[in-house]
């Protein structure tokens, strides 16, 4: 395995390490991909790694069929919480089970692509809060946490129990380097919902599902953005190993060290609208405070706090990961 990869996965195995390497888990510059390497998709990722440092590509998500959008396109963020499609159990009973068989050819084969180029590789599977949440909508699920309570219950164990079964049929025959939990549950001031009632509705469900990644000695990651002081708590319950966000406008990184630091993986905090707006001179300054604040307990993964985009200067995002391959503690 390549060192990059090497050091990350030595990270998310709890050990700690001397300088942070570079992962982003939402990486969507697709037309920066084309440009440059010719391609996307896993060869692109591949041949970003090898040419600006990335520690991990990412590879097909398993498809559980569990969001329940409304008609309008799922992929706008502003609409992706406005209000879904569920509201009875019956439909969560009526949905089909995906066939998994028809998904695995093609991730075994992406699987296989990174590990001959010696990148480690990951996949996401969607938390039971964040599928929910946004098959609901935010508003309708947080009212039915307290008027509907059992159908919440429900519905969280319906997600989970389709991630346990994604977990059977595809991760354990893929194996992953790790998997990453998609689990949005909080805005800039804090938890979308109280958090103890996040763990209400979510622990139980959860725990089989990393119990069950865990078995496979996959470590298991979980990205959120928003404020963390009351999400971490409930990360660490779960033995999960990093947590990736630590959203800038949200969070302060060094009081996320100290508190934190030392029991789970930090990763991301680079802020996209400064990398957006900012001169390459900046970014690389910018970058090179964020590895210093980050990285004294030496379990900090650089990256940004959420999806890099194709609205970057090309030039920004080379110079910030040119500036993490260059960091020397």
């Amino acid at each position: 395995m390549h060192e990059e990869s090497q050091r990350l996965m030595n990270l998310l195995r709890g050990e700690q390490i001397d300088r942070p390497p570079l992962w982003e888990p939402w990486f969507m510059m697709n037309d920066f991909m084309a440009r440059r390497y010719g391609c996307k998709g896993v060869t692109g990722y591949l041949k970003m790694a090898q040419d600006l440092g990335h520690a991990a590509v990412a590879i097909t998500s398993p498809d559980t069929q569990v969001l329940f959008l409304s008609p309008h396109d799922p992929t706008e963020a502003g609409a992706y919480y406005a209000g879904g499609l569920l509201g009875q159990v019956e439909q969560l009973r009526e949905r089909p089970e995906p066939d998994y068989a028809l998904q695995l050819d093609q991730i075994m084969a992406e699987r296989q692509a990174a590990r001959d180029a010696g990148r480690a590789c990951w996949l996401v599977i969607g938390w039971c809060f964040d599928r929910v949440a946004a098959s609901m909508g935010l508003e309708n699920f947080a009212m039915a946490c307290y008027d509907d309570p059992n159908f919440i219950h429900e519905a969280m164990q319906w997600v989970e129990l389709r991630n346990q079964h994604a977990v059977e049929q595809i991760i354990s025959k893929i194996m992953p380097d790790f998997v990453l939990y998609n689990g949005d549950c909080a805005y800039k001031t804090g938890p979308m919902i109280n958090p103890q009632m996040i763990r209400t509705f979510c622990l139980e469900p959860t725990k089989k599902t990393v119990q069950m990644i865990r078995e496979l000695e996959i470590p298991f990651a979980f990205h959120t953005d928003g404020k963390l002081d009351d999400i971490v708590p409930i990360l660490l319950e779960l033995d999960l190993c990093a947590v990736h966000g630590c959203e800038k406008q949200a969070n302060d990184l060094g009081y996320l060290v100290d508190r934190f630091g030392s029991d789970i993986a930090l990763c991301g905090n680079m802020d996209v609208v400064f990398l957006m707006h900012a001169t390459p001179q900046q970014v690389r300054e910018e970058t090179r405070l964020m590895l210093q604040v980050g990285n004294p307990h030496g379990r900090f993964i650089a990256g940004c706090n959420t999806s890099p985009q194709d609205y970057l200067p090309e030039g920004n995002y080379i110079a910030f990961c040119e500036a993490i391959r260059d960091y020397k503690p």
